[in-house]
């Protein structure tokens, strides 16, 4: 399910559209959009990178990342530590997706992430999970009940 059409969509603070897909923006979280086809890289998405940094990092705020997987696109899990590195205020990342081929992905992301990477059916879980967990969480250490 889109965002928008969400239950949670009245929670969201920003919405920032870019080239790759969206970025809606909540107290605790982001959750992304990529577009149909895109590659999801360090390199191609420095300008949203920046957009997060400013909103959560700048702040020293903890904060996720939910992947709204609605469409196919490709990841570089090369990258995936240097987000970890970049934004140390990261503590959860949350997969949203249905299909055995996102099974698969986020299996592969799992092994490349240094923070908890969650799988996820619906938004709203996804959602209420991560902000749970990062409402209950220090700034130093971040304990996770998986749901």
């Amino acid at each position: 399910m889109n965002v928008i059409n969400s239950e949670i969509y009245n929670q969201i603070k920003e919405v920032h559209k870019f080239p790759m897909g969206d970025l809606f923006f909540f107290e605790n979280m982001i959750i992304a959009q990529v577009n149909e086809g895109e590659h999801v890289s360090f390199n191609s998405t420095k300008i949203a990178f920046k957009c997060i940094y400013n909103y959560y990092e700048v702040l020293k705020k903890p904060f996720g990342i939910i992947s709204n997987r609605l469409n196919k696109y490709s990841i570089e899990v090369l990258d995936l530590p240097k987000y970890n590195k970049n934004l140390p205020n990261l503590k959860f990342y949350g997969i949203v997706g249905s299909s055995g081929f996102s099974n698969i992905n986020i299996s592969l992301e799992k092994q490349f992430s240094k923070i908890p990477v969650l799988a996820f059916d619906n938004i709203t879980k996804a959602y209420n999970t991560i902000n749970d967990n990062i409402l209950n969480s220090s700034d130093d250490s971040v304990k996770f009940d998986i749901p």
